[in-house]
């Protein structure tokens, strides 16, 4: 099977008034729930198979539990399993992170073996017209003398 008939791939903007009337100090653990119920039902799954990734819970998270924003925008991607993760638009999954890292890796190790590479090069050709230069130069004294 390919990629595309295993995942289900959406952007979706959730608004979070639904949280509002939940008392200020339970706002942040209302708008978590309010998220999961409303993918739920757009993804026709339970609110059980709904899980959200790291980096959108410390989103939601990042103006504090008593505070909220009035909407988010996030990516839900279903897999064949049924489980639905919910991440920020601009977040990668855990695949491409691990793909990324193995290139950045490879770069790295190509760029470390270049420079060694490099530098002999030079090296060698600053020899080469040092040595050119000495015989052509005890060439003239030579002739000079006879």
């Amino acid at each position: 099977m390919s990629e595309s008939e295993e995942t289900v791939e959406r952007l979706m903007t959730v608004s979070l008034s639904r949280a509002r009337p939940a008392p200020r100090y339970r706002r942040t653990d209302r708008i978590v729930n309010v998220l999961k119920e409303n993918v739920a039902h757009h993804m026709k799954v339970e609110v059980g198979e709904v899980k959200i990734s790291q980096k959108l819970n410390e989103e939601l998270w990042s103006v504090g539990k008593r505070s909220r924003r009035p909407r988010i925008s996030v990516k839900l991607t279903m897999d064949t399993e049924g489980v639905v993760t919910v991440k920020l638009p601009n977040e990668k999954g855990e695949e491409e992170e691990k793909k990324e890292k193995e290139k950045k890796e490879k770069e790295t190790k190509k760029e470390k073996e270049e420079p060694k590479v490099e530098a002999e090069e030079p090296a060698a050709l600053e020899q080469k017209p040092e040595e050119k230069a000495a015989p052509e130069a005890e060439k003239p004294a030579e002739t000079k003398k006879k």
